[in-house]
């Protein structure tokens, strides 16, 4: 089953959306809570803005061209840095996924930030057991080492993922998701929740030195959580247990490099292997609400899982 694997990345960093005026206070008495969000157009940025605006906090992302409201930042260029992170109080950081030839940029930013007291990074549920290619638990390592108060995200996988990633579009157009996930289940976690711990994280007391790994309510295979969206979309949608060496072959055909292949590869291991399975209390202990379940979002975003209408025919 062929698939669009060059669609199959994590958050990126891009651009700014500021909130309301801040209302919280620091230490020294000013008003704080100027954060810059690193990844603020991915998955998790986009909504953690949302939930740092909701918290009254002063919100600056992170762009690579610059804009009239936003600021330049490049990890390829510390030079920009700088203003970036002038004022800032706290972090939440996307990490450089497309520099892995240098694993201590995450470090490099932490130091170059004195003033910042706080770090939330975003990592990955079984990061630990990720080939070396990818430098998360370096970058995992240097948080810690950082001297401020961290918390490291270690989500599972997103529910997103099927309405606005790589899987929305085989499903849509051929009604099929072919996968090399088994039929091992996953705590599938809406990003929305994962944004909510974050920003606790960020401007709550009580989080630092602690790895939150963050979930879904339930653990459920792909067949199951395929059948859910289909029945949110009025049609039959399935899941085809895809073999591992053919997922490689399509992406490398794809054009992808080794590294995302060996990323990819994986990540697909971690769920064969049942470490995807887990399900976790985090998001309702920290926000106060359940996590939010799969059902949830499928109606929500029931039409993206649709067939486009059918062109009119031509005129004999």
């Amino acid at each position: 089953m062929r698939q669009d694997y060059k669609t199959c990345s994590p958050d990126s960093e891009a651009f700014i959306v500021r909130s309301p005026a801040p209302t919280l206070v620091s230490d020294e008495g000013r008003s704080i809570m100027k954060i810059l969000v690193i990844g603020a157009s991915g998955k998790t940025g986009r909504p953690v803005v949302e939930a740092l605006a909701e918290r009254g906090v002063e919100v600056r992302a992170a762009l690579r061209t610059p804009a009239p409201d936003g600021v330049r930042f490049d990890w390829a260029d510390p030079g920009t840095w700088q203003e970036a992170l002038r004022g800032v109080d706290a972090l939440y950081v996307v990490g450089p996924y497309m520099h892995p030839d240098r694993p201590g940029l995450v470090g490099d930013l932490l130091a170059a930030a004195p003033h910042a007291r706080r770090v939330v990074l975003l990592s990955v549920l079984g990061v630990e057991l990720l080939p070396d290619t990818i430098p998360m638990a370096r970058w995992e390592a240097d948080v810690r080492a950082s001297g401020k108060e961290w918390t490291t995200l270690r989500p599972n996988w997103f529910q997103q993922n099927f309405g606005e990633g790589f899987a929305a579009s085989p499903l849509r157009d051929l009604g099929v998701l072919a996968l090399p996930a088994a039929d091992a289940p996953v705590g599938f976690v809406d990003t929305r929740d994962i944004a909510e711990v974050a920003a606790a994280a960020l401007t709550e007391d009580g989080h630092a030195g602690q790895v939150h790994v963050v979930t879904g309510p339930e653990a459920l295979t792909h067949s199951q959580a395929v059948r859910i969206l289909g029945e949110a979309a009025g049609r039959e949608l399935r899941y085809a247990a895809l073999d591992p060496d053919e997922h490689v072959t399509g992406m490398r055909a794809a054009g992808l490099d080794e590294r995302s292949v060996a990323w990819q590869r994986g990540l697909f291991q971690l769920i064969r292997d049942g470490r995807n399975a887990v399900v976790t209390d985090t998001v309702e202990r920290v926000t106060g609400h359940p996590a939010r379940p799969l059902e949830a979002y499928a109606r929500e975003q029931a039409p993206v899982w649709r067939r486009p209408p059918l062109p009119p025919a031509p005129r004999p």
